[in-house]
């Protein structure tokens, strides 16, 4: 086995010290005994699951069902409005949503691009306001969005990609997180109707986009005859 070389310790003290700093941001969530802001009526809602009720029926709120399912599972597991079993969720779920940006970073640049995006969703998405320290909904859907991403972005040249119905399953929770995440699918169709993403894949152009471009290409001709 290789002796790691000092680019790869400091690649790895910069690693431990992001997840460091995030523990420490999130450190007064942890030992908070109470719920945050939106995490209360989620629970109760949560909770009515775990004890056999309907949401939408024996509690009633707005948002999207895998939010309160997330919830169920959790107290299902950690016990009835355990607060701090739920904050600790919350830091697990904001370390593997900045995995999931360092995989990006990584994949479409370099590993130090990698390491700064995590270190930037550790740092502004509890930015200046203690209620962002909550397991709310926006948080929930970043991690389905963010690792959509990320295997949309793999470096891969293979024409068949089966992974990218994993990516569309990802997008398809995080809008049942929080309906807003359906947005998140729309750039990354776009890219993957690129003309250079199809060309390094010999895909062929969509009908849809070789029709459009006839009928453009009849009416210069139309307008300016040779």
């Amino acid at each position: 086995m290789g002796v790691p070389t000092d680019s790869l310790r400091r690649f790895r003290l910069a690693a431990l010290g992001i997840v460091v700093l995030t523990i420490a941001i999130r450190l007064p969530a942890l030992v908070y005994p109470r719920p945050i802001d939106s995490e209360a009526m989620y629970s109760v809602v949560a909770n009515e699951i775990v004890d056999g009720g309907r949401p939408y029926a024996d509690a009633v709120e707005r948002k999207p069902p895998l939010l309160f399912w997330t919830y169920a599972g959790i107290f299902e597991v950690a016990g009835e409005f355990n607060w701090k079993a739920l904050h600790f969720v919350a830091l697990l779920w904001t370390l593997c949503a900045m995995a999931g940006l360092y995989v990006i970073g990584r994949d479409l640049f370099d590993r130090n691009t990698g390491l700064i995006a995590a270190l930037f969703y550790s740092l502004f998405q509890p930015w200046w306001y203690w209620k962002n320290l909550s397991l709310d909904s926006e948080m929930l859907m970043n991690l389905p969005i963010i690792w959509a991403w990320a295997i949309a972005f793999r470096r891969s040249s293979s024409r068949l990609r089966p992974e990218l119905f994993l990516a569309g399953a990802l997008l398809g929770g995080a809008f049942l997180l929080k309906q807003p995440a359906a947005i998140a699918a729309v750039p990354l169709g776009i890219y993957l109707l690129l003309p250079c993403y199809r060309a390094s894949r010999n895909y062929a152009h969509p009908r849809i986009f070789r029709s459009a471009r006839s009928r453009v290409d009849c009416a210069l001709e139309t307008r300016h005859p040779p």
